[in-house]
């Protein structure tokens, strides 16, 4: 059983690193990680952790770790950032780091319009032996590596209520050393914040993922901000054919909801949860995800003026 468990980690791991990059289900409170336009977005210096375990039964499952950080200078035009990814499946391990630049300019009092560049690169690594099989010449028996460099744009536009973004990743799209190919990756997601009440807020959003090779990713989501504190939600996550047609992919196959909740402690400091279920025959596989997020207001120490709700 161990055997096989790995071995269908392998498969997974092979299908996704041609056409998936990593999954996350607390991107909405820090949408860096999908579109570098996003940079600076937060108006302060914003540091933010996540840890995923997916498909926490299965041996092998991918476990994905990141680390962002971004802030403003140049008069708050200039939004810079740094992610680090770490995502590891079976026995592949993708590392990514980006360097995030983001110029923002404003359209008026209450928006923004922010073109964004992250150059960065993908170091994948393949060790043969924790798939446990020594007597096949086309499995390597220790560690292969291979590196490359990446490029993600985007656009993002936001006011205090509503937000639309545009982004690509992985445009220098070509096979490695490990001779495993990157697909290119687009994402659009938009949403806005309505008032139910005095203390009471409600945030619908929606993310597509599509690389037009395969049935599109849809995340809908919502959430409720109560007394600009806590926020409770989740997303319902599907596939479709958008703009292909697909007939030998299920897009059922891949249909999750997760459960999400996230509370700023206090001004600085932030802390989130997630908790992901498959809707299709790895129903009742549980994905959990931790967030930890802090503000640095600088020397001031001027609080924000209006609650982050982007």
């Amino acid at each position: 059983m161990k055997l096989l468990y790995t071995l269908l980690a392998l498969l997974l791991t092979f299908a996704a690193s041609a056409q998936q990059n990593p999954q996350y289900s607390q991107y909405i409170f820090n949408s860096m990680a999908i579109n570098p336009a996003y940079t600076g977005s937060k108006k302060v210096l914003n540091f933010n952790a996540f840890h995923r375990s997916q498909w926490t039964s299965i041996e092998g499952a991918p476990t994905t770790s990141s680390l962002l950080v971004d802030g403003l200078v140049a008069n708050d035009k200039l939004g810079l950032g740094l992610d680090i990814t770490r995502d590891k499946i079976g026995a592949l391990t993708n590392t990514a780091a980006y360097a995030n630049v983001a110029v923002r300019v404003p359209l008026s009092e209450q928006s923004t319009l922010s073109l964004g560049v992250a150059p960065g690169f993908k170091q994948r690594s393949l060790n043969g032996l924790e798939l446990g099989i020594i007597d096949d010449p086309s499995i390597p028996t220790g560690n292969e590596t291979s590196f490359r460099p990446d490029v993600k744009l985007g656009l993002y536009f936001n006011t205090n209520r509503f937000y639309a973004g545009v982004s690509a990743a992985d445009l220098l799209n070509f096979e490695d050393d490990l001779e495993l190919s990157t697909q290119r990756h687009y994402f659009f997601t938009t949403g806005y914040v309505f008032d139910l009440g005095s203390s009471l807020k409600f945030k619908p959003s929606v993310l597509i993922k599509e690389d037009f090779k395969a049935p599109a990713n849809v995340d809908l989501n919502a959430f409720l901000l109560i007394k600009d504190i806590l926020w409770l939600g989740g997303s319902y996550r599907t596939s479709m054919n958008l703009f292909n047609e697909n007939p030998a992919t299920d897009a059922r196959n891949r249909t999750a909801l997760a459960l999400i909740g996230q509370i700023q402690i206090s001004k600085a400091f932030r802390l989130g949860y997630g908790y992901d279920v498959m809707l299709n025959d790895f129903k009742g596989v549980s994905t959990h995800e931790i967030s930890v997020g802090y503000y640095l207001f600088g020397k001031k120490n001027v609080p924000m003026l209006t609650p982050q709700y982007f």
